[in-house]
């Protein structure tokens, strides 16, 4: 826990270079991509060549290939732009270059948004036999979900107002990452040792894991008052990002925001409704494990500040990102070669962005192009949090690689819904793994001790969000102000029940909505908590040897060729099933029976 560097975090030509990325396969250097801009940009115009001749199969044929093309050369110009400006947010140059692919990318939807509306003016059994054709074969997902989304598209011109709107629409999300990411100076606090550190996102999750309680408390304190005293900021972005989801709701003939989000995913709002309803009835659960915790760690109330504090004190262990790398390694091997060649690749290749560095982008995540490697944003601290989060970011990169490996570009793309689910699989799968590794007395009940806050995190805790985010989303939607106290007041009233009674829930936690960068992610974290659900069973069965491991990649393999929830059925998962969430659920119960025994 002690934080022996310098006191201040590094730049970024301070960090070693072999764990940064390598976007070398992408371009060789900033004027290479800003060449294949400009290229691109000339070419934009042409689109209008299409306008007024999209009647039939072959004309359509080519305006689709010559769209997938551009789109699949804005997609690596994109995902080069946002790993530089990830990097380091403050810098000019890489600001510059990333609002430049930005503008690229909104001419080419305004400059081919007449396409999908021109299509759709054809008579729908004319629509129908131009999908089963041979010459759109290619073609069958896009026109299946064009005919699929009809009432939901507008006029050629509308459309093209909508996109030339996309980027100023944007700008409550670019605001609130610039400002939590790049702009904002937290306190300085002390660690466990006594040096004062600048506080940091990633920082912040280390100290909310120190044995001192003192630690915790000062540090979370700290963290909150920057949020205090710019949380009418906060307010403002986010009650814009929801504004802006209610007008395209609107637009495209959607009864709900909600409603408008899910059907990008094929997924009816009863699955986001039975989550919510699943989760809250198995809340006791909830209560009981933080009530374990509260006579583990032997204080009368936990307190916000100690819902991660460790229950295992004497288990201490900081793991180096080479041990973590092996660790995780080992723990994927029972998905077979082809999945132990891609781990090669990302070792060896500089996929991997290890640590943190001044200005560079809180989190993780797993971001790349069909011509690019699936490249993996982390900010390592030798926590076992961390090598989780490794585990899980490999997941996404894995499925990413397999399906551009396996699918045409335009049908490589898999859906968000279906995104968590391979990430959570090897997340399960390195739990099994350290459970047959760790064996004394304090690895295993800290190993339980981690599932359960994984399972607490995952599912109990990200369903609260999405509870946050559909009530604050109906109260825009009918028409109600938001502002800073009504947006903590819904939220202190959300961490109550999702709490209970063994909980002080301290005022500061009524902001946490603030420093939230998914609910600019428009109804994302529900997907966390299927996923899990879905990968929870799916870990179960490769392990049990109930499903062959050759299925399970297949699905990953077939990309967006499906809809989603059909290629859960292909490892029969179906989440529209309530019992498939109720199972995990279930397990839940199990997990704090065993922590409870053990401590």
């Amino acid at each position: 826990m002690e934080m022996t560097d310098d006191e201040k975090i590094p730049e970024r030509k301070e960090m070693d270079e072999r764990y940064q990325w390598d976007l070398s396969p992408m371009y060789g250097d900033m004027n290479q991509v800003e060449r294949e801009m400009d290229e691109l940009s000339s070419e934009i115009p042409g689109l209008s060549s299409f306008r007024g001749t999209l009647k039939d199969a072959e004309r359509i044929a080519e305006a689709i290939r010559t769209t997938d093309d551009m789109s699949r050369r804005l997609e690596k110009i994109f995902t080069y732009a946002h790993l530089m400006h990830d990097s380091d947010l403050r810098r000019q140059d890489f600001q510059m270059l990333h609002k430049k692919a930005v503008n690229l990318l909104t001419r080419f939807e305004s400059e081919s948004s007449f396409m999908v509306p021109e299509i759709l003016q054809l008579p729908m059994d004319e629509l129908r036999r131009l999908r089963d054709s041979k010459t759109l074969r290619f073609a069958r997902v896009q026109m299946r979900e064009i005919i699929r989304r009809k009432e939901h598209f507008l006029s050629p011109e509308e459309e093209r107002l909508l996109a030339m709107a996309d980027d100023a629409l944007e700008t409550p999300s670019r605001t609130f990452t610039m400002l939590n990411d790049a702009d904002i100076t937290l306190p300085r606090v002390k660690d466990e040792a006594g040096n004062e550190i600048e506080l940091s996102h990633s920082r912040y999750g280390v100290l909310m894991r120190s044995r001192n309680r003192d630690v915790r408390k000062n540090a979370f304190s700290a963290l909150y008052s920057f949020y205090g005293s710019h949380i009418n900021t906060f307010a403002s972005l986010l009650e814009g990002e929801l504004r802006k989801r209610r007008f395209l709701s609107r637009a495209r003939n959607y009864d709900s925001c909600l409603e408008a989000s899910l059907d990008a995913d094929e997924v009816t709002t009863d699955v986001y409704t039975s989550l919510i309803s699943a989760v809250r009835s198995h809340l006791p659960s909830m209560y009981r494990y933080l009530d374990t915790r509260r006579r583990g760690l032997k204080i009368d109330k936990v307190h916000m500040y100690d819902i991660h504090a460790p229950l295992v004190p004497e288990f201490e262990r900081k793991i180096t990102y080479r041990e973590a790398w092996r660790i995780v390694r080992e723990a994927l091997e029972p998905l077979g070669n082809e999945v132990a060649s891609v781990l090669d690749k990302a070792e060896s290749s500089g996929w991997i962005d290890v640590y943190e560095n001044r200005g560079k982008r809180s989190g993780a995540y797993s971001s790349g192009c069909y011509d690019s490697p699936p490249y993996i944003l982390l900010n390592y601290e030798g926590r076992l949090d961390d090598i989780f989060t490794l585990a899980h970011e490999l997941g996404h990169s894995i499925h990413t690689y397999l399906a551009n490996r396996n699918q045409p570009h335009i049908t490589a793309d898999y859906r968000i819904f279906v995104a968590e689910v391979a990430s959570t699989v090897n997340e399960n799968l390195l739990l099994s793994h350290l459970s047959d590794k760790w064996t004394s007395k304090d690895e295993r009940a800290h190993l339980t001790e981690h599932h359960i806050d994984s399972f607490a995190g995952t599912v109990f805790r990200q369903t609260m969000f999405a509870r946050f985010e559909k009530e604050v989303s109906e109260m825009v939607e009918r028409d109600e102000p938001l502002t800073a106290e009504g947006l903590s007041g819904t939220y202190m009233e959300l961490i109550r029940e999702h709490f209970g009674p063994s909980v002080h829930a301290d005022d500061e936690i009524s902001m946490e909505w603030a420093r939230i960068p998914h609910f600019y992610y428009n109804f994302y974290v529900y997907k966390y908590a299927t996923g899990f659900s879905a990968a929870s069973a799916i870990t179960s069965a490769i392990l049990g040897g109930d499903l062959d491991v050759d299925d399970y990649l297949g699905m990953l393999k077939a990309g967006g060729s499906e809809p989603p929830l059909e290629l859960l059925r292909r490892v029969n998962i179906d989440l529209t099933e309530p019992s498939t969430l109720n199972r995990g659920l279930v397990l839940f119960d199990g997990l704090v029976n065993d922590l409870d025994g053990m401590l």
